[in-house]
């Protein structure tokens, strides 16, 4: 399949001219294989030609931190810290009891509400209070497929509970003492094996929940079969205020000199949040060549604060961009991620040339999110002869007029009204607007009576889980004032 985009202005993301008006690119088996002026095709047969006249090519956004699942729950609850929000959502998975099927239609639907807004590539941290089985994957998996969207799956994977360890939670029963390390070898590996024979567009990679719900024979053995089997791992990190201030009570040297001498930091890493770093870990990080993932809507909705991005930038970590799930910012948007990445840049330096631009921001979304993930390294993130064809053709919103810049505008003005058309791998995935490998009315009607059951179930035990409020309340009260050298705008 032959497809030859003509007379666009294309936002490369690769070298010094990041933008580049009237120019052809040339798709064949998946792959960008030219790119310029006037593209000569030769004798290549052309199977589709879309013309790009008035319109702006981008690289395809890239989600690197998601919840897919979250969706069956968006915007169920509002003014929540982090640990009340999980234990509402933990209790109505407990009692909802997805099935693989249902599970499945929520990730399509997450992906193909991704799609239409440009996004291209993500990341799904999977967790599931009943259970990670192959079964489970293997329907994420479809959906990736089924979609047509690139995704990676990072299955969570813990044996212990942080709020008990530091004495401050009661038992969970639904925390594996013991089988994280069965569940890799039992569950996870024949799906690895089977998409790494199978599948294009899709990969699987090691998702450890958090450090603190870790044990560390359990990351060891992460990062032993990543070696091994040259996968990618990723985690939460230093989300909330709680979770540092429990750690120094856990590990004299903190969480992250932890995972450094587990041997989990490393490029293969990326580390979602990273909001209550210090400087110390922030060297740390930086030397391993990790990359941290900024959420900067679920930070907001949460409370949880705003991660150290211009002193990441300083030290050359690369920060790209997710959305997390549909209840902790209530969209899968890339668009509204960068966005919010620039002005909340605004609040952290106190010099306007330290600030998060709108070139930074678009970088966050597109090639930095390709280069924090293994599977996607040298492959998508930018526009360039050899990198796989994951583009967004873009047919400019009355948002966008007048263009006076395309960069600023972008990352400023454009909320995905502009989404036209959608390639991923080369095949179009959105058309017009629409959905070109599903059917997004059938998606949406799947969906809605699962999201009411899990509606129901949560509304019968809202008062229950809110009696936690105060309590952790407290906590946030008490943990502040121990790290009161340390503000993140809270």
């Amino acid at each position: 399949m032959s497809i030859l985009l003509h007379d666009a202005t294309v936002v490369t993301m690769d070298g010094r001219r990041p933008v580049l008006k009237g120019q052809d690119l040339l798709i064949r088996g998946g792959a960008i294989i030219g790119f310029g002026e006037r593209v000569k095709t030769g004798r290549l047969a052309i199977d589709e030609r879309i013309d790009c006249f008035g319109k702006i090519v981008v690289p395809g956004l890239v989600n690197t931190h998601s919840h897919l699942m979250e969706i069956l729950q968006r915007s169920f609850r509002d003014n929540v810290r982090k640990e009340v929000w999980l234990r509402h959502r933990q209790m109505t998975e407990d009692q909802a009891q997805l099935s693989a099927e249902e599970i499945g239609a929520a990730a399509a639907l997450a992906c193909a509400e991704m799609l239409k807004n440009g996004v291209t590539a993500v990341v799904d941290h999977f967790s599931i209070r009943t259970g990670i089985t192959a079964a489970k994957m293997q329907a994420i998996l479809m959906a990736f497929e089924e979609t047509g969207i690139r995704g990676v799956l990072a299955p969570s994977l813990r044996d212990q509970n942080f709020l008990e360890l530091i004495g401050l939670g009661p038992s969970d029963r639904k925390t594996p003492k013991e089988g994280a390390g069965n569940l890799l070898r039992d569950e996870v590996m024949p799906v690895l094996e089977h998409v790494r024979e199978s599948s294009k567009i899709s990969s699987l990679m090691l998702g450890p929940s958090s450090p603190q719900n870790c044990s560390d024979s359990l990351l060891r053995e992460v990062v032993h079969m990543a070696e091994q089997y040259d996968l990618g791992i990723h985690t939460h990190l230093l989300e909330t205020v709680i979770e540092r201030w429990g750690a120094r009570r856990l590990y004299r040297k903190g969480m992250v000199e932890r995972m450094k001498m587990l041997g989990l930091l490393s490029p293969r890493l990326s580390a979602a949040h990273c909001v209550w770093l210090d400087e110390r870990e922030m060297d740390l990080i930086a030397s391993s060549g990790a990359s941290v993932i900024h959420n900067p809507a679920s930070n907001l909705k949460l409370g949880s604060g705003i991660a150290p991005v211009i002193e990441l930038k300083k030290r050359g970590v690369n920060v790209a961009l997710g959305t997390d799930g549909g209840d902790t910012s209530d969209s899968y948007s890339i668009f509204e991620q960068m966005r919010l990445a620039a002005f909340l840049s605004r609040l952290t330096a106190e010099n306007s040339d330290q600030w998060v631009t709108a070139l930074d921001a678009l970088r966050m979304g597109t090639i930095n999110g390709a280069e924090a993930i293994p599977a996607w390294r040298g492959k998508i993130g930018k526009i360039k002869t050899g990198y796989r064809a994951d583009l967004v053709i873009l047919n400019p919103h009355i948002r966008l007029h007048p263009l006076n810049d395309v960069i600023h505008q972008l990352v400023y003005c454009e909320g995905g009204h502009s989404v036209d058309t959608v390639l991923v791998d080369g095949k179009v995935v959105v058309r017009n607007g629409r959905l070109t490998c599903v059917d997004e009315e059938t998606l949406i009607k799947k969906i809605a009576p699962i999201s009411e059951k899990m509606y129901r179930i949560y509304s019968l035990n809202k008062k229950r889980v809110d009696r936690s409020d105060s309590f952790i309340q407290g906590l946030y009260r008490k943990a502040r004032g121990e790290n009161s050298g340390q503000g993140r705008l809270q």
